[in-house]
């Protein structure tokens, strides 16, 4: 080491230590590290191994995941003497056979400090309190200014994950749940979920949360996360007020459930008056639940690229709409049973290129399913047509059948 990164790595104001990467023999220990110890009369640990007390942790393992940008700190539980210290270790590697670490002290996260620094600001102006989950505990840290948005003292704040998601609104729940539980499968950095929240007063507000993995275990794990929440219910109130005069999905940009209501009705009167045929098909994108386990954003990327493929083969007087997450309805006027069938089938049959364009967003045309149901005979009202096809696609994606027909 050169003699000036020598003077400061020993007068670092944090614990730090420089390690071989291959061996994890601790080479260096700074004065921070040293008094560590020998306030306690402790002897200092000369392994990574046994600094973090895990024989099964290989130091050349985590440094080949840090550079993967797996991983960003270690957390981990020092043996100090005959106490265990709760511990962030940070790791920068300085060539290929030394890594510095640096430790830092998360045990007792003073949030009042927190909140009184540039982080807030930071984050942003309109955040309304910060938060720190201990995931393996499942222990939950709170600020005090999230104890002023739910209306309770700092003490009736929620302490642990269940205690949290008791607040959330239902309908809201499943999906704030799956968000936060993909972000720890699948070992992400950042999640953004919004929902509403119960206050004190059982009133609901609607938030924004934002977490960040802020440790990891040594296979990448997440250990700690850390993040805020906001009070958004002034700009949920103004998006409700737009979406009710809204006529497209955003994820699909294909017509939505009440945009599809309304043509719908207008082509079942005009087969009425005419006595022409029409024809309805309910269409399952996820029959195989080949999306069921996928992260968000990926599952959002397979929908859309389906019902772009679909949207593709419709005629100009058809009708398609996203009217679930992952079901789409389309409406087939002047279009007879047999000849819905043509048309559906051409789904099923995508060319090479097309293929190509649905393999590379995790879409299959063998994960589709369609019911299909006639006006009259499966219902005269666009709600009577829709019930049964949705009874045909379900009866079909049990039955293992790409096409069925409402009985």
């Amino acid at each position: 080491m050169s003699i000036p990164f020598t003077t400061a790595f020993h007068h670092m104001p944090t614990p730090a230590f420089i390690a071989q990467i291959q061996s994890g023999e601790i080479v260096a220990a700074n004065e921070r590290l040293e008094s560590l110890y020998l306030n306690v009369g402790a002897a200092r640990q000369e392994t990574w191994q046994s600094l973090v007390n895990d024989d099964q942790s290989s130091l050349a393992d985590i440094v080949n995941k840090l550079n993967r940008g797996q991983v960003e700190r270690i957390s981990a539980r020092l043996e100090v003497g005959d106490r265990f210290l709760t511990a962030e270790i940070s790791l920068t590697e300085l060539d290929d056979e030394y890594v510095l670490g640096y430790i830092s002290h998360t045990e007792h996260l003073d949030f009042s400090v927190a909140e009184n620094t540039l982080l807030k600001f930071a984050l942003t102006e309109s955040s309304a309190g910060i938060w720190m989950w201990e995931v393996e505990g499942d222990t939950i840290s709170c600020s005090q200014s999230i104890a002023s948005l739910l209306g309770c003292s700092l003490e009736d704040t929620p302490h642990n994950s269940q205690a949290w998601r008791s607040r959330v609104h239902k309908d809201d729940l499943p999906k704030m749940q799956r968000t936060v539980d993909e972000h720890i499968q699948h070992k992400q950095r950042y999640y953004e979920s919004e929902y509403r929240i119960r206050r004190g007063n059982d009133e609901y507000t609607w938030v924004r949360e934002r977490g960040r993995t802020y440790s990891q275990g040594p296979n990448a794990e997440v250990v700690k996360i850390i993040g805020f929440i906001e009070d958004i219910s002034s700009q949920k109130a103004l998006e409700e007020h737009l979406r009710s005069q809204a006529t497209f999905d955003e994820l699909t940009g294909l017509l939505n459930r009440g945009a599809a209501l309304t043509h719908f009705t207008k082509q079942l009167g005009l087969a009425r008056r005419q006595y022409t045929p029409l024809t309805m098909a309910k269409i399952d994108l996820d029959a195989r639940g080949l999306l069921a386990d996928m992260p968000l954003e990926q599952r959002n990327t397979a929908i859309h690229t389906s019902a772009r493929f679909i949207y593709k083969k419709i005629r100009e007087a058809d009708i398609l709409a996203r009217v679930a997450q992952d079901k789409l309805l389309l409406l087939l006027p002047n279009t007879s049973l047999k000849d819905a069938q043509k048309l559906i089938n051409s789904f099923l049959q995508p060319n090479d290129e097309e293929q190509k364009v649905l393999e590379f967003s995790d879409a299959s045309h063998l994960n589709l399913c369609v019911g299909l149901a006639t006006f009259p005979e499966d219902g005269e009202t666009i709600e009577e047509l829709a019930q049964s096809a949705n009874s045909a696609v379900e009866k079909g994606r049990t039955e293992g059948v790409a096409v069925f027909i409402a009985e």
